[in-house]
């Protein structure tokens, strides 16, 4: 969830609301695939910006519109420090069989990297091989301190952690991309948009049904 404040918080909620309605698009076209934005925090529900459950299962993406360093880049601490390590461990505890997600404009070298590279791993052992790098067991080691975790644990942790980096431009193309041979596709990204908006706010679930109710009453017919 953004955090109140200036013009950088604005631009993380359109940012947000622009992902959200990426995702809309892909649940026109996919068959039980539903929607929570602003998921009801719950006992199993820590990462609440978008809960999506699919028949494979439950993925929680925590949207953050760029990090707040300077080299434009998710490092460990910018990790800790902005509550992402805290409630990625909390949510991984909580369900480990959800998936998790980051949502940025920034690369995390950690999540795209060293995690996807440990994924290949079973036992602790396995590690320092499928790492590869120096840097890439310096920064596991790292996560390790951060998370309070041991290997065992990271590992599980790391087979359920994945990193979404995405330009806000190519948010709107791909909305665009999905309806362009149906014409129509420049009103239906912005009618997606302004519903994302409507739907953070009202907190409200989000579905195939709800999507066509909004094509009906905005009359975008994709058989003229």
């Amino acid at each position: 969830m953004p955090y109140s404040g200036g013009s950088s918080t604005q631009s993380g909620i359109a940012y947000q609301n622009w992902y959200l309605a990426l995702l809309i698009s892909h649940a026109f076209f996919e068959v039980d695939y539903v929607i929570y934005p602003e998921a009801l925090k719950s006992d199993k529900t820590i990462v609440d910006d978008i809960k999506v459950k699919t028949r494979l299962g439950k993925i929680m993406h925590s949207v953050k519109f760029r990090s707040p360093s300077k080299k434009l880049h998710w490092e460990q601490s910018n990790l800790f420090s902005q509550g992402v390590f805290s409630d990625f461990k909390k949510q991984h505890e909580a369900d480990p069989e959800c998936t998790i997600v980051l949502v940025s404009e920034n690369n995390c070298y950690l999540f795209s990297e060293v995690f996807m590279r440990a994924r290949n791993a079973e036992l602790p052992n396995d590690i320092y091989t499928v790492l590869v790098s120096e840097y890439a067991i310096e920064q596991w080691e790292m996560a390790k301190k951060y998370l309070g975790y041991d290997d065992f644990q990271l590992i599980a942790f790391a087979k359920k952690i994945e990193m979404k980096c995405i330009p806000l431009i190519e948010i709107k193309d791909l909305i665009k991309h999905r309806f362009i041979n149906m014409g129509c596709h420049n009103e239906v990204k912005n009618l997606f948009y302004h519903k994302a908006g409507e739907c953070s706010s009202n907190k409200t679930k989000i579905d195939k049904t709800e999507i066509n109710r909004w094509l009906d009453e905005d009359m975008i017919d994709f058989n003229k």
